[in-house]
């Protein structure tokens, strides 16, 4: 079973309670309700805390660069793409448009 990740900010200046309201009422049914989705969590990321590599380059950042970390777990990884190229696909990505920064992306990955 495929597993998704994403990893990303809100829009400078976005209302965080309001995409948490979206987040809750919105996003996580959305996906959670697909036929091709077996599992969607999301993590909002608090703080940073140290280092994960021994000898860091520069000072610690006093915020993490990124401000959330999404994993959804597909049982269809054709039939997410095939959703997401559906009218009503498009216009459930573009709702979620108006909080993520455009740089967001979605990657692929395997446990190792």
């Amino acid at each position: 079973m495929p597993t998704l990740f994403a990893v990303y900010n809100l829009i400078e200046n976005t209302n965080v309670e309001e995409y948490v309201k979206y987040l809750t009422e919105t996003k996580i049914p959305g996906i959670r309700g697909a036929p091709w989705c077996t599992d969607f969590n999301t993590w909002k990321i608090d703080k940073v805390l140290a280092p994960a590599v021994s000898e860091p380059e520069g000072e610690l950042p006093s915020e993490s660069p990124y401000m959330y970390v999404a994993k959804i777990e597909v049982s269809d990884l054709d039939a997410m793409v095939s959703f997401l190229g559906t009218d009503e696909g498009k216009e459930f990505v573009k709702s979620w448009s108006v909080y993520i920064e455009p740089k967001a992306i979605f990657t692929l990955g395997h446990e190792v």
